[in-house]
């Protein structure tokens, strides 16, 4: 007892306490000297270079349960599969091996703390899924300037890296808001290509017509052209009107049947097949009517069961196979002939119908 009296005065004096082995969600919450591990738990030593492909895996895992949140699926681990986070951070430690990205392991916990409070407005699964969203990690720094060498969307100070031509890829300009775009070159950060023009997003109550996306930060979805506040309940048209966590839920068979917003339902948890009641990545199985994860290679995809669930595939792609049938594919590979950049994978994309690799290896 008198133990525990000393280290509690020390504490209120302000003395540093050493407490290896307590719980953790991030660096800041450990003394100094010590970061937090994967597992959650305070061990001796800083952080530092060495620690960088851990750091990054937990920057994964962090968004990746994120936007479960947000999409209410009970399911972080298809979201670290729908970004191939393995993948992506081996870019990244071969970013900063060749000196195109810096690791700065004092602002990790910082990093983390800001991913783990995205406003749900940034997880839409296209920026997810291509790992762009790890470029709002303050501990990875772009070292590249406009025209060297880079190897990802990390790399470039103030720009993106063309891999357009293989890897590496060189940094370029991006096209700034209110400039004129055809799409082959990305729009500054926080600006969408609309009818030829980079238009920068929109806040609640605006305008949010031909494209043009509502900010990330304002949590809003865009409906009938304007972004409004995304709803807890109420009638809704798509998930993307309701807030983390809920569905956008049919209420009687039809395709024009109304719908609301309502908690979503979580991995194998009952649910109606055609309702729409499961979270993201998540779609209501005829067979057993229990929300099950989207569809694995050579799978049937889309609409299994003719229910009008949505139903995409992990690790792969769904694509027409023989007897015209939708099934989940190999990704094509870079070099070959594509349509969008989910065709691609998360560390692709598609530019002038050709597949290339955006997070070099």
């Amino acid at each position: 007892m008198r133990a525990w009296l000393v280290v509690m005065m020390m504490a209120l004096a302000g003395c540093g306490v050493q407490v290896t082995g307590a719980p953790c969600q991030d660096d800041l919450q450990c003394p100094s000297a010590q970061r937090c591990t994967p597992e959650g738990r305070c061990v001796a030593g800083a952080r530092s270079g060495e620690h960088l492909e851990e750091s990054c895996r937990t920057t994964m895992e962090t968004l990746a349960r994120r936007a479960d949140q947000c999409y209410g699926g009970k399911t972080p681990e298809s979201y670290q599969r729908l970004a191939d986070a393995e993948s992506v951070c081996a870019s990244v430690v071969a970013s900063v091996q060749a000196g195109q990205q810096a690791f700065v392991p004092e602002r990790f916990g910082a990093c983390v703390r800001q991913l783990r409070d995205l406003p749900c407005g940034a997880m839409t699964l296209e920026e997810f899924s291509q790992g762009n969203l790890l470029a709002r990690c303050e501990a990875l720094e772009p070292q590249a300037a406009e025209g060297n060498a880079c190897g990802g969307p990390l790399d470039c100070q103030g720009g993106w890296c063309d891999t357009s031509v293989g890897c590496p890829g060189v940094c370029k300009r991006y096209v700034p808001a209110g400039s004129a775009c055809d799409g082959s070159v990305p729009c500054q950060p926080g600006a969408t290509c609309s009818r030829n023009v980079c238009r920068a997003s929109a806040n609640l109550g605006e305008s949010c017509a031909w494209g043009v996306r509502c900010a990330p930060e304002a949590n809003a979805a865009c409906v009938g052209s304007v972004c409004v506040a995304r709803k807890e309940a109420g009638a809704c048209t798509s998930a993307d009107e309701c807030a983390p966590g809920q569905a956008c839920v049919k209420l009687a068979a039809g395709a024009n049947a109304p719908r609301e917003c309502r908690p979503a339902r979580g991995l194998d948890e009952a649910c109606t097949p055609g309702a729409l009641e499961c979270g993201g990545l998540l779609y209501c199985e005829a067979a057993s009517a229990r929300c099950r994860p989207w569809r694995e290679l050579g799978q049937t995809c889309f609409n299994p069961g003719g229910t009008d669930e949505l139903a995409l595939c992990l690790g792969s792609r769904c694509a027409f196979g023989p007897f015209a049938q939708l099934v989940c594919q190999q990704y094509v590979a870079p070099g070959a002939v594509c349509v969008v950049n989910g065709d691609c994978g998360p560390t692709g994309a598609c530019r002038g119908n050709v597949c290339v690799t955006t997070w070099c290896r």
